[in-house]
């Protein structure tokens, strides 16, 4: 099945934050798929009991719901990283303007390339940002590049900024 490019933004925060926090665990096989992402949904559930009432209201409830919803319309064999939502920094979303400014809608690989070919330090000279925090901004940005990749639009990691 194919999976729409912009499918990230039918998952909600909280989802894509255990998403990312698989993608980041080296002890966990990677690519993570959906179905690795619902194993690490249920091993943080503890079995409590928990009145009726109160079960709707649930996070790790609504977790498994959302992760079930998702492998039961795209397999648990889909790569999980589709399903995250991009993200930038403050200070990320401060370079990406820039780069919009001045390079129309760069990748995130033609940012990349432009931080580091002095957008980044005309930013820094312009007191935009700390000359101590560009390569914490150009790490942010080559980890960004991996997870969604070089072709991805710079602009649309900053739906979550």
């Amino acid at each position: 099945m194919s999976i729409p490019e912009n499918v990230f933004e039918h998952t909600s925060e909280a989802l894509s934050a255990v998403i990312g926090s698989v993608l980041d665990d080296e002890e966990l096989a990677q690519p993570a798929t959906l179905a690795s992402v619902r194993e690490a949904v249920l091993a943080e559930v503890k079995t409590i009991t928990v009145p009726l009432n109160r079960f709707a209201s649930d996070d790790g409830q609504l977790l498994r719901d959302e992760i079930d919803a998702l492998i039961d319309e795209y397999g648990g064999d889909a790569l999980a990283v589709r399903f995250m939502r991009p993200g930038a920094s403050e200070l990320l979303g401060r370079l990406i303007e820039a780069g919009l400014d001045e390079l129309g809608t760069p990748s995130v690989d033609e940012l990349f390339q432009a931080a580091e070919s002095g957008l980044l330090a005309r930013l820094i000279g312009q007191g935009e940002i700390d000359d101590d925090e560009a390569q914490h901004i150009l790490a942010e940005l080559k980890t960004l590049m991996d997870r969604h990749g070089g072709d991805a639009l710079a602009e649309n990691l900053l739906d979550n900024a």
